[in-house]
């Protein structure tokens, strides 16, 4: 572990049973070995299509979800199996679904302080309402807004209160889960432009979880690429999105949609559309059956991520 790394996992798994459409127990590796270190004051974006195991992959580093096996270090501590209770002041998270986050029936005021009184208990009550407000405000809503209820307040406002109560109690690390992937176009804008000015001025860290590419290269220093449970690639925004080594991330980034929807692609790229793609192969690539690449190594023994460039990685047989 570098002294600039905030967060290392190493070899993270996390599975789930579940039923297949003929009702037979199967065991889905949501998260299969995964790898990666998140530098201080960096964004590191994680992409991938829906079911990759990305979520997961987040809820699981910050405990949420407990893992099978692996190592969770944060700061230099081993909190794989720690009581997490001193850190989670330290390491937050702003989840995918604004009000479903958010408390029905609590005023945002309730909301954001909840955080605040179990953190910080000497605080008086006149500090913790200067406190809210200063949030609120910060995150581009007003005093008034404090004593309404969630349902009163559009997708986009929704989404703010929840990363004021994320950045309520003052964390270093900050899982982003796909926060603004339920939200329209012009409200997307305004959070990630929200989230990048926090991380300036708060000297915050994120961990980026989006299945939107064109999102994802705007906001992160690094991107890394998951594909069912696996991470495939892994560098710096320019170099993974320029300069792609992955087949599955040429496709993702293919599916971009084009500024001029006139202009013709000239290439066609294949990603998993079909339940049965989600099954993971016995052996070999897990993409090898969707990769026009794809050579016999490719189906019997699975690659490891290597270095192709510097600071740039890839799983792959056939570069």
């Amino acid at each position: 572990m570098n002294a600039s790394d905030l967060l290392v996992v190493e070899n993270l798994k996390k599975s789930y049973k579940v039923r297949d459409k003929t009702g037979r127990r199967m065991l889905i590796k949501a998260v299969d070995g995964v790898s990666l270190a998140v530098l201080r004051g960096e964004t590191l974006g994680l992409v991938g299509e829906s079911g990759c195991g990305k979520s997961t992959f987040g809820r699981t580093i910050l405990r949420l979800t407990e893992p099978d096996s692996g190592r969770i270090i944060y700061d230099g501590a081993d909190i794989t199996r720690a009581d997490m209770r001193p850190y989670r002041r330290r390491m937050q998270i702003v989840f995918q679904d604004p009000y479903g986050s958010l408390d029905p029936r609590s005023r945002v005021y309730n909301i954001v302080e909840e955080g605040l009184r179990a953190n910080f208990p000497k605080y008086s009550a006149d500090r913790l309402r200067e406190i809210v407000m200063e949030l609120l405000e910060s995150v581009g809503l007003e005093a008034s807004h404090a004593y309404r209820y969630p349902h009163e307040f559009s997708g986009g406002q929704q989404q703010r209160i929840g990363i004021a109560r994320a950045i309520a109690v003052e964390p270093e690390f900050i899982v982003c889960d796909e926060p603004v992937s339920a939200l329209d176009v012009s409200y997307q804008a305004q959070i990630i432009s929200l989230l990048k000015r926090l991380q300036d001025t708060l000297s915050l860290t994120y961990l980026f979880i989006s299945h939107d590419l064109s999102v994802v290269r705007y906001i992160s220093d690094r991107i890394g690429v998951m594909y069912l449970g696996k991470l495939i690639e892994l560098g710096t925004s320019e170099e993974v999105t320029l300069y792609p080594a992955h087949q599955y991330t040429k496709a993702l980034l293919h599916a971009v949609p084009a500024a001029d929807p006139r202009a013709g692609r000239a290439k066609v790229y294949k990603l998993t559309d079909d339940i049965e793609d989600l099954s993971i192969p016995e052996k070999g690539c897990r993409y090898c059956r969707l990769c026009e690449k794809a050579a016999p190594v490719c189906f019997e023994e699975e690659p490891i991520l290597r270095e192709v460039a510097p600071g740039h990685s890839c799983a792959c047989h056939i570069l």
